[in-house]
């Protein structure tokens, strides 16, 4: 354990630090007028991780094996390029290289004082100490959609190469780089490795939010604030609740890499600017190939922006597309849209490009769960003192309103479209999950409410009645402290289930060792057992093996027929109906929770009992 461990540790510099440093170094030299050292810092991991993600898709595309040296040797040969690059294009001018006042202007802004400085350390650290306290009853993989995804994980694993998913739900990204984490550092995918990936990616993705609040506000206040905001409050709420046992993987992923394309779309505007701009569709080509959903939202929110722009100014606006068309139609985003389409086209389409997976997420709702949240279903994703802090924070950008400032396109935009994406997604033919599209309102939310923050600090020192100010302010941050704590104290309430978990992997490591894939079929029991999503893993034979009783309520659902033959095998295993399905299917061991279903099936004499213990029982049909 203290090896892997190890491993792991090592493994993440050289993966998540070293393509993405020499690409930094190619693009923007070793000292740049243009970023701050903080800001290229931030950058390295999301680079890198899109850059692992092209040369493994490139990998695949040649039938190149993907295993262990060679992806060891393709990140080295990426940060040689990056630094031949580097050299041709920096290293004559380096010595003559000197700070210009845009440069100091980029330093200054993440010069902290003593007091932010600490503020923003200890919020840091909170951020940390919730998360690895929470993340220390859960580390061992349970979760149900890690382990769906770590299913094809271990495949790409195994067999050297991208899977062939046949469905739209997942995307190749998602599972890259877990796959390369464990060829690189030789820990399975079976320990803590995805859920310490996924801290480090939720943690990084503080600092991408905080390098977009820096250059959207140019206020010291607000970026300390927003550590606070993202990183604190609601610190294992939805969607990062999930995160330290892996659910909503691609959202995690996602909440990283969005703002870092807003960043680079709102400094290629505002500067004019044609790396900025190249920067924009690279790392949009990232959110493409790491999730469907991410994808899918950042597009909306990117159109409400630029609609919102282009509105407000809509006396100059053929002028305004005019500029932008000149700022993308430059050598170095012409190259970085060019290597997209190439790869788009030619190297790997993303499955959702297909005509009917789109179809499925555009339209008219289809389902209950698709008609759009209530207001307090979404104070629940986002939670009260945040959905407060950004309505206080919208409605002071509204009072100090310039239509020509991109800040205020940018996080009215923003928080609009997502807000309608998730209140009423029927207005703009939007047929996902609503409340999966509500899980992305915290990151506009975390903006404006750093902002908001911040302006009331800068009112309250103007202010006349500064005892009433002082007063309104203690009673807000009393309230939006305790609130977007009490979440974090709920979830160390609850009950550890390792040993749940650690009886699950018993039970399948049991069968797999006992039975014949090739010739038995298993029937486990979702509803009732901890952690039995990873029963594939035991047998990779295929990802609906072995069969599995869902969540009762999908049975009854009156938008389409459901099979019901997993279901009845367990809840009535000698009706008619069941033993309708046993025939069909083959089924003839079943697992099931031992004080739940267990006593009754210890009661049919077609069922044997094979394995017992205090959580699961197996029974082996007649």
């Amino acid at each position: 354990m203290v090896l892997d461990l190890l491993k792991l540790l090592l493994a993440i510099p050289f993966v998540f630090f070293l393509p993405g440093y020499f690409f930094s170094l190619a693009v923007f030299g070793r000292s740049s007028e243009k970023i701050s050292f903080f800001e290229r810092a931030v950058l390295i991991a999301p680079f890198s991780l899109i850059l692992i993600d092209m040369a493994v898709l490139a990998l695949n595309k040649m039938n190149v094996p993907i295993k262990g040296m060679v992806l060891i040797g393709t990140i080295l040969i990426i940060s040689l390029v990056g630094f031949i690059i580097y050299q041709y294009r920096f290293k004559k001018n380096s010595k003559s290289v000197e700070k210009s006042e845009e440069t100091s202007r980029s330093e200054e802004l993440f010069s902290f004082s003593f007091w932010q400085t600490i503020f923003i350390l200890v919020s840091l650290v909170l951020a940390v100490f919730i998360r690895v306290a929470y993340l220390s009853d859960t580390i061992l993989p349970s979760s149900t959609d890690l382990g769906h995804h770590m299913y094809w994980v271990q495949m790409i694993v195994e067999s050297g190469k991208l899977p062939v998913y046949g469905m739209p739900d997942f995307i190749i990204g998602e599972h890259i780089i877990f796959a390369v984490f464990n060829l690189v550092s030789g820990v399975g995918v079976m320990t803590a490795l995805p859920s310490l990936i996924l801290f480090f990616i939720n943690i990084l993705g503080i600092f991408t939010l905080t390098i977009l609040v820096a250059r959207l506000f140019r206020n010291k206040n607000a970026i300390a604030l927003s550590f606070f905001v993202a990183g604190v409050l609601y610190a294992v709420s939805a969607p990062q609740s999930k995160y330290v046992s892996g659910g909503v993987v691609g959202n995690i992923i996602g909440d990283m890499l969005i703002p870092v394309a807003l960043y680079f779309l709102l400094r290629a505007f505002k500067e004019k600017n044609q790396i900025f701009a190249g920067l924009f569709l690279f790392s949009f080509l990232g959110i493409l190939y790491t999730h469907h959903l991410s994808a899918f939202v950042f597009i909306f929110s990117m159109a409400a922006v630029l609609f919102l722009y282009l509105a407000l100014n809509i006396k100059r606006a053929f002028g305004i597309i005019g500029n932008w068309a000149r700022i993308f139609l430059k050598p170095v985003p012409i190259l970085f849209f060019l290597f997209s389409i190439i790869y788009l086209l030619f190297i790997f389409t993303p499955s959702y490009f297909d005509k009917s997976a789109v179809s499925q997420a555009t339209g008219a709702p289809s389902k209950i769960t698709r008609v759009g949240l209530s207001l307090d279903q979404i104070e629940m994703n986002v939670g009260s003192a945040r959905l407060l802090l950004g309505a206080i924070g919208i409605a002071l950008l509204f009072l100090n309103f310039k239509p020509k400032k991109y800040k205020y396109s940018f996080t009215i935009g923003w928080t609009s479209v997502l807000f309608i994406m998730a209140y009423k997604p029927g207005w703009l033919y939007v047929n996902i999950p609503s409340d999966r599209i509500g899980n992305y309102l915290f990151l506009p939310l975390s903006v404006v409410s750093a902002y908001a923050l911040a302006k009331y600090f800068e009112l309250l020192k103007k202010s006349s009645t500064r005892f009433f100010a002082s007063a309104l302010l203690y009673t807000l941050l009393f309230f939006v402290i305790t609130n977007g704590l009490s979440d974090s104290a709920e979830a160390f309430k609850t009950r550890p289930q390792f040993q749940e978990t650690m009886e699950t992997f018993h039970s399948a490591q049991y069968l797999a060792e006992t039975t014949d894939s090739s010739k038995d079929v298993i029937l486990k029991d979702h509803v009732n057992i901890y952690g039995d999503s990873w029963y594939k893993l035991f047998f990779m034979k295929d990802y609906k093996y072995p069969l599995s009783r869902g969540n009762l309520s999908r049975y009854d659902d009156p938008t389409k027929p459901r099979e019901m033959c997993t279901r009845d095998m367990i809840s009535k295993p000698e009706s008619a109906e069941a033993l309708k399905c046993f025939s069909e299917t083959g089924v003839n061991y079943i697992a099931v929770n031992a004080q739940i279903e267990g006593k009754s099936f210890e009661a049919y004499p077609e069922f044997s009992k094979v394995y017992g213990s205090n959580y699961i029982s197996i029974f082996k049909r007649n």
